[in-house]
């Protein structure tokens, strides 16, 4: 390239920028191709990690096709696995190529989507309302995109601060008359609490309700304990629904959760950042009774809708309550009403972020490009080959299944026949880790450590079920054998 001769120069011309996507592209192109039959993980070698560590800020840019084959060579071929035919830890689904693509003209562009009349904020309004269309919330619903659900439940539990304790955003927590609470389930996710603690109410504010023997909010422990807190002087201001736990998989009963709410002048907040989508499938669609009546929703597009990170949605039945909160206007951002450069509205006006990248794109285009009835189709095969895990461990006296998912999570364990069968599924599944040929995670549920997966992966089939169950099996026969030596 031409580019080389004048090393780190950025304004390339347009071949010299064809060239240099294209050597990206072949970089990206190999690893797609290796991607759905590689080890789901490897670790990068001491010695690799040193060789990054160690390096001295650059005072002279290298050539493009060294910092390129390093690229390949020292970052590219130790990923964590995303898009592995058995990649099924956490809860992170392989990327839609369409939403690569698309986020590459987007990242090209470099709009920064807080306001004005261009047309990256009608993208994000097209995709607020697809979202808000595909999880049931009434028409007038919209939000906004963040970085992921932590971010999501932030912003939304932000916007039911300013509504229900009025004067916070500008006297803080002090102009509450009493201590407001919050509630949440015990296997509501842990950013619900980061939440709690960072808009100032405390970790004590927040009141994890037990749950049942499914692991769905308790209602009536629910009722009872907000009955409780009043009498104690109290001020509840939220609950907060699951909407297909990170655990299990399990949707708490939003219907009656919505009536308890309501009851209580509470808001009602459902996070869905994994599950809300299950909204969209008719068989399902008995769970999510209830949804349509959140005052907000979280959800990650870049979890079951298979859009490349980072991609995360607040939903709110009122804009209005995050413009309470949000909305500022610096001076020098200030424009007049007839301005050619002013928007219908400016979405940084509904969350924290001033800067915001250009995330409605990738969004935008998996969601055309897939169409609702493909996501149907890919949403059942992912639950099907979960249920296909559980039946088969249940077939194996080895296995014992944990728990019940609504959604696509399985939990299951392996029963030594000696010995702590916690401490036992700890060193398995950090065995399946270095096995490589799938990729699960753990979780305690009731004490009992679980082997943990969530299939959202578009690559995975009902072999990869039996794969996973014959690993777990065979790796766990050899740690018996190793442990009774």
């Amino acid at each position: 390239m031409k580019a080389e001769r004048g090393r780190g120069a950025p304004d390339l011309d347009a071949q010299d920028f064809r060239d240099l996507l294209g050597h990206a592209a072949d970089i990206a192109a190999r690893h797609w191709e290796r991607v759905p039959d590689m080890p789901a993980y490897r670790r990068p070698p001491d010695a690799v990690v040193a060789a990054f560590r160690d390096q001295p800020l650059p005072q002279r840019g290298a050539p493009v096709h060294e910092i390129f084959d390093r690229i390949e060579r020292d970052v590219v071929a130790y990923p964590l696995g995303v898009g592995q035919r058995r990649w099924w830890g956490f809860i992170n689904s392989p990327p839609h190529p369409v939403g690569i693509a698309a986020d590459l003209i987007a990242t090209t562009l470099k709009n920064n989507c807080a306001g004005t009349s261009q047309i990256a904020i009608q993208v994000e309004l097209t995709v607020m309302d697809w979202l808000a269309q595909l999880v049931g919330l009434p028409r007038g619903a919209t939000g906004l995109l963040v970085s992921g659900g932590s971010m999501a439940n932030l912003v939304a539990l932000a916007g039911c601060r300013e509504a229900k304790l009025p004067g916070t955003r500008r006297r803080g927590v002090r102009a509450a008359a009493r201590q407001p609470t919050v509630y949440a389930s015990t296997e509501a996710h842990s950013c619900v609490r980061r939440a709690v603690e960072l808009l100032g109410l405390g970790t004590d504010a927040l009141r994890l309700v037990p749950v049942d023997r499914e692991y769905r909010m308790d209602v009536a422990a629910l009722r009872e304990m907000i009955a409780a807190d009043r009498a104690g002087g109290l001020e509840p201001i939220c609950v907060v629904a699951s909407g297909g736990t990170v655990n299990t998989g399990v949707v708490d009963p939003l219907a009656e959760l919505a009536d308890v709410a309501q009851e209580h002048g509470c808001w009602f907040h459902v996070d869905g950042a994994y599950g809300a989508v299950g909204a969209a499938l008719p068989e399902l669609a008995p769970l999510y009774r209830g949804i349509e009546r959140a005052d907000s929703v979280a959800l990650d597009p870049h979890k079951w809708l298979y859009v490349p990170y980072e991609a995360g949605a607040t939903l709110v039945r009122d804009p209005a309550t995050l413009r309470a909160m949000f909305a500022h206007r610096a001076e020098y951002l200030a424009l007049e009403q007839d301005s050619y450069l002013e928007g219908p509205v400016w979405i940084s006006d509904l969350g924290p972020q001033l800067t915001r990248e250009f995330r409605a794109l990738k969004v935008w285009a998996v969601m055309q490009a897939v169409g609702v009835e493909r996501y149907r189709e890919l949403w059942r095969s992912d639950i099907a080959v979960a249920r296909e895990i559980e039946r088969l461990a249940r077939e194996d006296a080895r296995l014992e299944v944990l728990a019940p998912s609504d959604l696509s999570c399985f939990c299951l364990r392996y029963v030594p026949r000696r010995g702590d069968a916690n401490a036992f599924n700890r060193t398995l599944l950090d065995r399946t880790h270095r096995d490589g040929r799938m990729f699960i995670s753990g979780t305690t549920l009731d004490g009992k450590f679980a082997l943990r997966g969530c299939v959202t992966n578009f690559r995975s089939t009902m072999a990869d079920a039996r794969i996973c169950i014959d690993t777990i099996v065979e790796l766990g026969e050899r740690l018996e054998r190793e442990q009774a030596r």
